[in-house]
């Protein structure tokens, strides 16, 4: 399946909210019939089912679909039955929020004109390397409607707008604050620290646990059976990082939670967390590489090359014997070969076992037909012996043709040890570089005005992660079976 990279971006508050950093499988719910400001409104049937009802909005079942048909476009997934059951909770989730969203932008007079909305998904187009009829048309196949991708950019938009004025408010970013990260980097020159991405779901009252904890499980299920970490982090985190990939960049030893950090001294380059459950939700981390802080060498091993195939136990043929029976059917002359194929295939196909093997050798009539006994494999012609050793017992073969007529072969018997291959050797890990030696006055420091930056993203991020969560709470939310 052809897989398309879209948006779902975090606001970024330094570059003003810098608008669709490359990233999630964006798509958006559309709107239920006659649902304010629907662009679909009244395109849908009267029996269309509800899936969930916000305040005095719903979302339908349709909408729904939609999204889970663009996340697996976005991962490239196999759409199946069961990938549809684990992505549904955790769409339908995103897709109240977005709702919410909506509704809070419009409670504050926020709207985004359409021709914005054009344009962001005209650089969606281009990330992914193609024009916007190739999008829409990319979209189609996929039963996809393109209003579900406006949808969501307009959700997006709405709320990168509500939050800017939040954060012109709310996020200070003090000198103390600064020269404390500048004192922690110092002392953490030397220890691990570890190239990390992740997907986070949260958690706003304790009611929520259970269902979080489980489409968190599920997420870790899909990336172990080969889905897309990048892409699912896109389409569900709700961490700053999530426009990325849920890259978090390089973290050092002591820099998130006590609960992360000790899950991340555990794991090495290449793993995958189990759900880690902190104050705020439920985190899944994957470790892409590790080194010390201050050295740009890997302590990560490098990885392992693709395991060699296996060799399989031979066929002794020197010491195979089997017991073969045969049907002959003679062609008199070399224009009745045709012929005589077709009535050896037409018998062929009619014999299911050696007993009906032998009547329809005996009905023949021929003398040549019947039991051949048991026969070493060996002397059999070079031809032969493969097929004595790997036709199953008790079926015919395919029909042998030679200018004297056919013959159809079956082994009722088989007796064929096996030559085993010689152990092989297990192969040796390598080992990851040792770094050389650092020197603190050879680390580069970061800029003041970077630390700020990083301070200001981590503080919006949670100020936005409060916003929703306060929504939800004060939301009437039903979700129906």
């Amino acid at each position: 399946m052809q897989s398309l990279r879209a948006v779902r971006s975090a606001f970024a508050v330094a570059t003003a909210c810098a608008l669709l950093a490359a990233g999630a499988p964006a798509a958006a719910q559309t709107r239920a019939p006659n649902a304010p400001n629907s662009p679909a409104a009244g395109t849908q049937g009267p029996a269309e089912r509800i899936a969930a009802v916000v305040n005095d909005e719903v979302i339908s079942l349709s909408d729904v679909h939609a999204r889970i048909r663009l996340a697996l476009l976005n991962a490239g997934a196999q759409d199946s039955a069961e990938t549809r059951q684990r992505l549904t909770p955790q769409v339908l989730r995103q897709l109240i929020d977005e709702r919410l969203q909506l509704q809070e932008a419009k409670r504050l007079g926020v709207s985004v004109p359409s021709k914005e909305i054009d344009e962001a998904i005209g650089r969606i187009a281009e990330q992914n390397r193609m024009g916007r009829p190739q999008l829409e048309a990319l979209l189609k196949t996929q039963n996809v409607p393109l209003s579900t991708l406006r949808e969501q950019v307009r959700a997006l938009l709405s709320w990168q707008r509500v939050m800017q004025r939040r954060i012109r408010q709310e996020v200070v970013i003090g000198d103390e604050e600064i020269d404390a990260v500048m004192q922690r980097i110092k002392a953490n020159i030397g220890k691990p620290e570890y190239l990390v991405a992740e997907i986070f779901l949260a958690v706003d009252s304790p009611d929520q646990d259970e269902e979080v904890r489980r489409n968190a499980e599920r997420l870790v299920e899909e990336v172990r059976r080969g889905g897309n970490f990048a892409a699912l982090a896109r389409q569900f985190s709700q961490s700053a990082g999530a426009a990325s990939g849920g890259d978090m960049g390089w973290v050092r030893t002591g820099e998130l939670n006590a609960e992360l950090d000790k899950t991340l001294s555990t794991m090495r380059a290449g793993q995958l967390s189990s759900p880690v459950r902190t104050a705020t939700g439920y985190h899944v981390l994957l470790v892409r590489d590790q080194r010390p802080f201050g050295s740009t060498v890997s302590t990560a091993p490098p990885p392992a090359p693709p395991p060699r195939p296996r060799a399989q136990p031979k066929p002794d043929l020197a010491k195979a014997k089997v017991n073969m029976k045969q049907i002959v059917i003679p062609a008199p002359s070399k224009e009745e070969l045709k012929a005589v194929q077709a009535q050896a295939e037409k018998l062929r196909k009619s014999i299911k076992s050696c007993a009906d093997f032998d009547e329809k050798a005996r009905a023949m009539g021929i003398p040549e037909s019947g039991d051949m006994g048991t026969l070493r494999v060996k002397d059999l012609a070079p031809g032969l012996q493969q097929l004595a050793v790997g036709i199953p017992l008790g079926q015919p073969s395919p029909v042998l043709m030679s200018p004297g007529g056919a013959v159809i072969l079956i082994v009722c018997k088989r007796d064929v040890p096996m030559i085993e291959p010689p152990p092989e050797a297990e192969p040796q890990p390598v080992a990851a570089p040792t770094p050389p030696p650092i020197d603190p006055k050879d680390i580069k420091m970061p800029p003041r005005e970077e630390i700020e930056r990083d301070l200001i993203n981590e503080r919006a991020d949670l100020l936005a992660r409060r916003y929703l969560r306060d929504l939800r709470r004060t939301a009437f939310v039903e979700i129906r079976n």
